[in-house]
């Protein structure tokens, strides 16, 4: 895999206000999270949507040689020129969609053979335990840039693990730090138990309490393999096959999603990640049931290319899936931290929080020792990040298009 450096160092201004959006991808039908830092925390990890821009770029130009020689055709056949249908899938509160918007679509223009830009329809998909006031909210605030560039738009509260669009209808997909969260539409009666099925209950509640997280290291390997092969393999690939129905063929996407190893899974000294460790010491002083660590997991899976990879092999054995091409699969790096002047890990540690700690809710914590657990890790973070060097986050970055038959393989 390709790891970009230097990295990025991701600046944090963190401001309390209204929603998380990718949290509530685990629950799927309403959220009792703490939903209010998430929305503008998330905005600092728009490093990942950046990265991204050479292959953003690439996709247009060839979305608008398709769309001009579409248009030849129409033009002398006397037909109208056709809306294409642009989606943003995971749009969170759109702030940094409409950042990554913009720069799609002015991209997208300057490669066209006239002086017209193209008319597009775009689609904001989010969650529907998300706030979609919110969203709309964010959107409508572009409205006159959105006319200027002959733009119209359309919010869809639906989950992406599920048909979303007419067959065959979808020009370019986008999706940026959701994927990792899976599918939580079918009740699993206890995902964190998954591989342990041969182990006695004693030896079960023993590995239970050593992780809250599949992807840190003291999550027993096992449980781990399970999740890769049962949960998050089929989650991406169902997700694939969908979206391959959905494309026009010729159509392209762009998937970014959190990645392994990260170092707030895994940190530099090897040990289990911080909230494994703040939830393990305030059991051992009595300031917290052991039965909500036990119960504690947070459902997602970080992929790794090979990973992703994988997941695309298993979407080809179907029919949908088989005419999907892989353009690009790669691993990229950033840092997070502080502003200069600020806590340096003080931003780090409000991003992590909004992300897990509707997890633990869903443990039904009291009061009390949900605090206990917020304020141990705060400290842990103080002990195992060097403020200075930041916190490592990786993602993965995919593009492919769909072709108009599957692959030949010779015999």
């Amino acid at each position: 895999m390709t790891i970009l450096r230097p990295t990025t160092r991701i600046a944090f201004t963190i401001v309390f206000r209204q929603r998380c959006s990718i949290i509530s991808r685990m629950s799927s039908s309403s959220s009792t999270m703490e939903l209010d830092s998430y929305a503008v925390a998330s905005k600092n990890q728009y490093a990942a949507h950046a990265n991204t821009r050479p292959q953003l770029s690439l996709a247009m130009e060839r979305l608008a040689n398709r769309s001009n020689l579409e248009d030849q055709h129409s033009l002398l056949s006397g037909l109208p020129r056709r809306r294409r249908h642009i989606a943003d899938l995971g749009s969170a509160d759109g702030t940094s969609s409409m950042k990554t918007l913009r720069f799609v679509i002015e991209t997208l223009n300057q490669f066209l053979d006239d002086d017209e830009t193209l008319p597009l329809h775009v689609t904001f998909e989010e969650h529907p335990a998300s706030d979609e006031t919110k969203l709309q909210d964010t959107v409508a605030k572009s409205n006159s840039w959105m006319n200027k560039y002959d733009v119209t738009h359309n919010v869809l509260m639906k989950s992406f693990y599920e048909p979303l669009f007419e067959a065959e209808s979808i020009d370019f997909f986008m999706s940026y730090i959701c994927l990792h969260w899976l599918d939580t539409s079918t009740t699993i009666s206890d995902r964190k138990h998954l591989g342990m099925d041969k182990l006695s209950t004693q030896e079960q509640d023993e590995l239970l309490q050593r992780f809250v997280l599949i992807n840190e290291p003291s999550a027993p390997d096992a449980v781990r393999d399970t999740w890769r092969t049962t949960l998050a393999q089929n989650h991406l690939a169902n997700f694939l096959t969908l979206r391959s129905q959905e494309m026009r063929t010729g159509a392209e996407a762009l998937l970014v999603m959190v990645g392994h190893p990260h170092e707030y899974i895994t940190p530099n000294d090897g040990g289990p990640s911080p909230l494994t460790r703040a939830m393990k010491r305030c059991v051992d002083r009595g300031e917290l049931c052991e039965t909500v660590l036990r119960r504690t997991i947070v459902p997602y899976f970080l992929r790794t290319v090979e990973d992703v990879k994988a997941a695309f092999d298993l979407a080809a054995t179907n029919k949908a899936g088989a005419l999907l091409e892989l353009l690009e699969c790669r691993s990229f790096e950033t840092i997070t931290i502080g502003e200069e002047g600020e806590d340096a890990l003080g931003g780090a540690f409000d991003l992590f929080w909004s992300i897990h700690s509707s997890s633990l809710q869903s443990a039904e914590p009291t009061t009390s020792e949900l605090a206990c657990i917020k304020e141990e890790t705060r400290r842990i973070f103080d002990d195992i990040y060097d403020p200075n060097e930041g916190i490592a986050s990786r993602f993965v970055m995919v593009t492919f298009r769909k072709r108009s038959r599957a692959k030949w393989n010779a015999c």
